[in-house]
């Protein structure tokens, strides 16, 4: 039974979102009494949640066990049904879902996006940040998509990523969540990382994987073997799955010609990208396009999960 002091928000209360609804922030003033607020947004598929909180305490509820919050404190999710935000008497921050292409547009193109990338299917909690600087740094960015998102202008895609991807980093330098995992790294999964930070700046330019074992200072067969042995797929696939994935981001978000994807990612001529991104995914770019686009498939693209497994 629920306390008389909890009161349930209505899941689209006191909202403010952007017209193509990429992203929705809800901002929480401090109230009296303790407020639940659901994280699974019910409309337009906005599939990742960021909390602030910039003072009070609270909880995220529905993922097992209870994980709490203690002002300053930073927390991304994916969100799954059941999750909640519980706040207390007095707590005050932002709640931001976000469109899965949203999130991951805000990834950009150098070797650290492949962090972010593993970064943003995962829960990332920071409570009590002591780092001044970095929490003043993401409240920045919380605001600054809190205004952009009550206004109607040009270029607000590209504003709300680059806040998102403060927001991200933040994420990645307060939770330690690399420091973590590097701990347990093995020879084999270093090397992949190493890899998979040379994919992300060179997939682009298509790299041999030659060139990728010499920047790596390993033996093709070496790579080969390691990529093999860890994750069951061989280093071209790996790069092929990357390359696709760009494409298929492209050809549903972007206003770019086929000609134009084609020739930005690095392929000869336009009828072989075609046959490869034919051979990758079953569907002609043109069709692939069509069919995404009718279907509405915002955050659906080739091998849009096929980096979780990398280090």
């Amino acid at each position: 039974m629920k306390s008389i002091m909890e009161r349930l928000e209505p899941p689209v209360r006191g909202l403010n979102h952007n017209q193509s609804m990429n992203v929705v922030v809800q901002k929480l003033l401090a109230a009296l009494q303790v407020r639940r607020f659901s994280l699974e947004y019910e409309h337009g598929g906005l599939s990742r949640a960021c909390i602030l909180l910039t003072g009070g305490k609270g909880e995220i509820g529905g993922v097992g066990e209870s994980i709490g919050l203690a002002s300053p404190a930073l927390a991304w999710l994916p969100v799954d049904p059941g999750h909640y935000l519980r706040v207390f008497a007095g707590a005050q921050g932002y709640i931001v879902w976000l469109l899965d292409i949203q999130a991951r547009n805000s990834l950009g193109e150098h070797a650290e996006s492949a962090r972010l990338r593993y970064l943003i299917d995962r829960p990332v909690i920071a409570d009590e940040i002591e780092d001044a600087a970095s929490f003043a740094e993401v409240s920045h960015a919380f605001a600054a998509i809190d205004r952009e998102t009550q206004k109607s202008e040009r270029g607000s895609w590209v504003y709300l990523s680059a806040q998102i991807s403060i927001i991200l980093v933040c994420c990645w330098r307060l939770s330690g969540l690399e420091e973590v995992s590097m701990r347990g790294h093995s020879t084999h999964s270093t090397i992949l990382l190493r890899f998979r930070n040379l994919v992300e700046l060179h997939f682009r330019e298509q790299w041999t994987i030659a060139q990728y074992a010499k920047a790596l200072q390993i033996s093709h067969d070496r790579l080969h073997d390691v990529s093999v042995r860890t994750l069951q797929r061989t280093p071209l696939q790996l790069v092929h799955e990357r390359l696709t994935h760009e494409a298929g981001q492209r050809l549903v978000h972007s206003g770019f010609t086929i000609e134009q994807i084609a020739a930005d990612l690095g392929f000869r001529t336009t009828s072989y990208f075609s046959r490869f991104f034919s051979r990758q995914t079953g569907l002609s770019p043109g069709r692939y396009r069509r069919k995404a686009t009718g279907a509405h498939l915002s955050s659906d693209s080739p091998s849009s999960n096929s980096f979780a497994d990398w280090p």
